[in-house]
């Protein structure tokens, strides 16, 4: 109980929407609602391995690998609970689990419960810059596998960017048809598969690495069917198709696996087991006071340990701002249903006048405090849904920054496009700080992230039509960069003073 009481955060699942909605998030959408569904699955594992745990010979671990296994997983659940990240409890989970195997039957338990162990890292969820690229980039190859299937039927068709262009209707493969989640099942289901036929490590591993593969080709069957059927825009008959597709998934792993089962050589026989369990000595118990104790503590942190506070982002208020200090200008809607996930603090869309021509800028404003959501995306460097990169290049543009041109084109238009981000590093070191929650402490990085877009309209031919836009394009910029900054060091000093109030 005392367990169950610790880890009670892990095990919170509210539903907010209608079974259809809430099946679809749980099947197809990459949210962090696999947690509840992995404890459950890793308990089961465990389960199957109770009896090979008992039949152990009795050698208790030493507390000199205990205690460290323990205090390590105290410092992983405190700091999960400081920072309000719950999917952090699951490092602590799993290094008390590993904890309390050492201490009842040594090395040879955790060997037996290796699996149950390691399963739990699916219930951590991607670090939101990190799945931002990958989910972009799966509606990417999902929109071109789609593609390909349609152009195999001659069915008549155009694809630009995550867009299908037919003639009776425009599809867009949205992040819930991008295919992560569905991979993220069926390799759950593979690991499970693999472990309940008792399959050797090499036949194990080659069904589990089949997973991806296998979800991620079904996923653009998927798209082609919701393409195809001019009811696809139905919940009830979304999810049907999505689910059939899955199973379809699994009859495939069952097949690969069976096929496998007759390609590789068939494992050697293993001893014989203990028939019956291995009572326990004495000395094994003698550090359940100890994980007692631990779980005590637990327990008391979830409760009264002080939790950090971020402060409430102000409203900056960029939009007038920047519309006051550039000249005239209009707000345009943002393509938000094209972003998706994709999270701000603040974020608008503006077309100013320059000569004949119009600049479009959009800015996003991030919150580093909010981990579900991240304001770094390839989305951010792309004006709308169904726009296709002609070109693009990393350029220097005379200040000491960078920025990624891009020729775009969507239809007959054609743009240039500058993109560029401050406040960061890059995707990569954000996503890890994420992970570690470590923006929710004392030690989070001052300011936030802010994500920039110019877009110019080409006219004419290519070539010259470029240069003439370039030449638009460094001069906003140039304008642009100096009232960039002086947001940037408002937005570190409103972190600096809100950590020094914690």
């Amino acid at each position: 109980m005392l367990a169950l009481f610790a880890y009670r955060d892990l095990l919170r699942f509210q539903a907010e929407r209608k079974l259809p909605e809430e099946l679809e998030e749980w099947f197809f959408v990459p949210t962090d609602t696999l947690g509840p569904m992995v404890l459950v699955l890793s308990a089961w594992l465990f389960y199957r391995r109770w009896g090979s745990l008992r039949a152990l010979p009795a050698a208790p671990g030493s507390w000199g690998v205990a205690a460290p296994l323990l205090a390590a997983g105290l410092g992983a659940y405190a700091w999960a609970t400081y920072t309000g990240a719950p999917d952090l409890l699951v490092p602590a989970l799993m290094l008390h689990v590993s904890g309390a195997l050492w201490l009842w039957k040594g090395a040879a338990a955790l060997r037996v419960a290796s699996l149950p162990v390691a399963f739990l890292l699916f219930a951590i969820p991607i670090p939101a810059p990190a799945l931002n690229e990958l989910v972009f980039r799966l509606q990417i190859a999902t929109t071109d596998i789609a593609g390909f299937f349609l152009y195999l039927l001659e069915v008549p068709h155009y694809v630009a960017g995550e867009q299908i262009l037919r003639t009776e209707h425009t599809f867009s493969v949205i992040e819930s048809c991008s295919g992560l989640r569905s991979i993220q099942t069926l390799t759950l289901v593979s690991v499970l598969m693999a472990d309940l036929f008792r399959r050797p490590p090499l036949h194990a591993w080659l069904v589990v690495l089949a997973a991806p593969p296998v979800a991620f080709f079904l996923n653009g069957m998927r798209a082609l069917l919701l393409i195809l059927n001019p009811h696809s825009e139905v919940v009830a008959i979304h999810v049907l198709q999505g689910i059939a597709i899955l199973l379809g998934g699994l009859v495939g792993l069952f097949l690969w696996d069976g096929l496998l089962e007759r390609l590789l050589p068939a494992p050697e026989p293993r001893g014989a087991q203990p028939a019956t369990p291995v009572p326990a000595p004495r000395s094994a118990l003698r550090g359940a006071p100890g994980l007692v104790l631990t779980l005590m503590a637990a327990c008391a942190l979830s409760l009264w340990l002080p939790r950090f506070e971020p402060t409430p982002p102000a409203y900056l208020g960029a939009s007038a701002r920047l519309a006051s200090a550039l000249g005239i200008s209009e707000e345009l809607e943002v393509d938000r249903r094209f972003l998706g996930s994709v999270g701000f603090q603040e974020s608008f869309l503006r077309r100013f006048e320059l000569g004949e021509d119009d600049v479009f800028l959009f800015l996003g404003v991030g919150d580093r405090a909010a981990r579900a959501r991240s304001p770094l995306s390839p989305k951010t460097g792309i004006p709308a849904s169904g726009w296709i990169v002609e070109s693009q290049e990393e350029l220097e543009v005379g200040d000491g920054g960078r920025v990624r041109a891009r020729v775009m084109r969507a239809g007959s238009r054609r743009i240039l496009v500058y993109h560029w981000y401050q406040g960061t590093r890059g995707w990569r070191r954000e996503a890890l700080r994420t992970l570690l929650a470590l923006d929710r402490s004392r030690w989070r990085q001052p300011g936030e992230i802010l994500a920039v877009r110019l877009g110019v309209p080409i006219h004419g031919p290519l070539g010259s039509g470029r240069i003439a836009a370039e030449e638009k394009l460094l001069s906003f910029y140039h304008q642009l960069r100096p009232l960039l900054q002086g947001i940037e060091a408002e937005l570190s000093q409103q972190s600096l003073s809100g950590a020094s109030d914690c």
